[in-house]
């Protein structure tokens, strides 16, 4: 799917900060503004985030105190609604995917979501996640007919996982805590338990969702029969708030010169529509799929792969008689890293620990070189490079200058690859859903803003800027270069530029040509930048400095790049 735009001389912006001291998530909102007329000449404006997976607190926090695009119109612990700040045809949205498991507001973002794309249908964009996609396996593994008719020792374990526990070994152990028999401990509730836990990696979903149901129903009692009711009615067909969200969603979208998905774009995914037959196992063979060499043709395909999953998932959501085929198969094979032999736009990913990329993970891929061939379970295991030439080429020829994608934890702030690296094309990758694991959120007070921000229509640049309120409550306000404007005679002006923050936005578009680059001393990444005044009124810039796990904030400016 491609969105023609305004051209615009643009930058992408990241932010992360504190939660407000008045509580969003506790509060009615009400806004009443009418937003000015639509004037067709104002700046093209972006907003993007991703991976918020139900926690509505976050999300909250996100749009009243850092999106520069959404507003909340409505907010009364029940029902959200959201709007864009202004009545402008250039203003978009784009949500990066996984939006449902880690909180107790799954049902309530996913509405909200939903009821934003129906309201503006040409502008909202709603990518699908491997959290999204995944509920599809549910609705036939829950049914009742599924508890009563194969024995459950011939249930597989989750082909992707080669350490996680059968259904059988669960609930044998079930059955022995509680002091019950096998076939009293095969339930509903307990095979969603065991779903939740070992095959979709969320152990604490089941009372998220119990709490969020009796806010929902105004603080009644909630049953664990009621839990399973819901997961499952949300998913199971029309005016199932997942499945809606499914249904309106983008598996990739090109807006601009940008091209956005959940997982990555590699030399695996890059060009690659997998076959409509695909099985969610462990395939014996690569499955054949089919490439397509435009970028926007190929986004095209895969989107509409994913309509015809849907129907296939419409017109059989059970098994069948032998249980070895269910419709949407294709969709959860999509996801699954195994199922696509490492092909899955959904779930291959760039990042190692903070950082985009590392020398251990490009080792870890060298070594993996060799059982690439044979064994599908190695892509589990190893991260994508962004710093490949020719996947930057493919984007490249297509006019695609920067990936904005989710799905792997890269520290307390978005990791972003320059484009100076690849020949002109930026990668950003902006899930922060462990941006500070002491906290029971994993999140802590980090809020992960990423936003295009267009100067004119007048011009054919864009680039990105990254507005960031760190956990150690650091404000940070980095301009990123546009792609492939990094040129040795510009460099200097582009960091007077960028360190001064009164600046105009045509002035400060052109960025902190640091931004996105590795040290040569010890492979710190450049992560974001503090601009500041020091004593003698001098500008002086802080970088934001990361290197695996470990996080440092130092003055960098007589450092060396790779």
């Amino acid at each position: 799917m491609t969105v023609q735009v305004h051209p615009v001389d643009a930058f992408t912006t990241t932010a992360a900060s504190y939660p407000s001291s008045n509580n969003s998530s506790k509060k009615t909102i009400v806004d009443n503004n009418v937003a000015a007329n639509t004037n067709h000449n104002d700046p093209f404006r972006l907003g993007y985030v991703t991976d918020v997976e139900g926690n509505i607190d976050y999300f909250l926090n996100y749009v009243v105190n850092h999106s520069q695009v959404l507003k909340i119109q409505y907010w009364d612990t029940k029902t959200l609604t959201l709007a864009f700040q202004q009545n402008n045809d250039n203003y978009y949205f784009v949500y990066g995917g996984d939006a449902v498991d880690k909180g107790p507001g799954d049902v309530r973002l996913v509405r909200a979501l939903v009821d934003l794309k129906h309201r503006y249908p040409d502008r909202v964009y709603l990518l699908v996640g491997n959290r999204d996609l995944n509920k599809l396996r549910l609705v036939a593994e829950l049914a009742e007919d599924d508890l009563r008719r194969r024995k459950i020792e011939e249930i597989p374990p989750p082909h992707w996982d080669p350490n996680a526990p059968s259904l059988y070994e669960y609930l044998t152990e079930v059955a022995a805590k509680e002091k019950i028999d096998l076939a009293t401990a095969n339930t509903r509730v307990n095979r969603l338990h065991y779903m939740l836990i070992h095959t979709l990696g969320c152990p604490n979903t089941f009372e998220f969702r119990r709490e969020e149901l009796s806010i929902l129903r105004e603080n009644k009692s909630i049953t664990d029969d009621e839990v399973v009711d819901s997961f499952r009615s949300e998913i199971e067909g029309e005016g199932g708030s997942l499945f809606d969200y499914l249904s309106l969603g983008t598996v990739a979208v090109v807006i601009g010169n940008t091209l956005f998905c959940h997982g990555a774009v590699d030399r695996h995914t890059m060009g690659y529509v997998p076959p409509l037959n695909s099985k969610f196992e462990n395939p014996k063979t690569p499955p054949q799929g089919r490439y397509i060499d435009n970028v926007v043709e190929w986004t095209e395909a895969l989107n509409d792969y994913l309509q015809k999953g849907l129907d296939d998932f419409r017109k059989r959501p059970y098994w069948n008689k032998e249980r070895t085929s269910r419709g949407g198969e294709a969709l959860m094979a999509l996801q699954n890293r195994s199922a696509m032999w490492g092909r899955s736009i959904i779930s291959n990913c760039y990042g190692d620990g903070g950082c985009i990329t590392t020398a251990h993970a490009a080792e870890l891929r060298k070594k993996q070189v060799p059982a690439i061939i044979t064994d599908p379970l190695v892509f589990e295991n190893i991260s994508s490079d962004p710093l490949d030439p020719v996947v930057s080429n493919w984007l490249l020829k297509s006019g695609i200058q920067r990936v904005i994608v989710g799905h792997k934890p890269t520290g307390d702030s978005p990791a972003v690859l320059s484009s100076d690296y690849t020949g002109g094309v930026e990668i950003v990758s902006a899930d922060t859903s462990f941006s500070d694991t002491s906290y029971a959120d994993n999140r802590g007070q980090a809020v992960s803003v990423v936003e295009v921000v267009g100067a004119t229509e007048n011009e054919s640049k864009q680039s990105i800027a990254f507005a960031w309120h760190s956990t150690n409550g650091s404000d940070v306000d980095s301009w990123f270069p546009v792609p492939n404007s990094r040129h040795d005679d510009d460099r200097k002006e582009q960091q007077q530029n960028a360190s001064s923050s009164s600046l105009s936005l045509q002035s400060r578009v052109k960025g902190d040509v640091n931004l996105g680059k590795q040290l040569l001393n010890g492979g710190w990444w450049v992560k974001a930048g503090y601009y500041k005044m020091n004593n003698k009124k001098k500008s002086i810039v802080l970088w934001h400095v990361e290197k695996d796990d470990v996080l440092s904030i130092n003055i960098h400016q007589n450092d060396t790049f790779n």
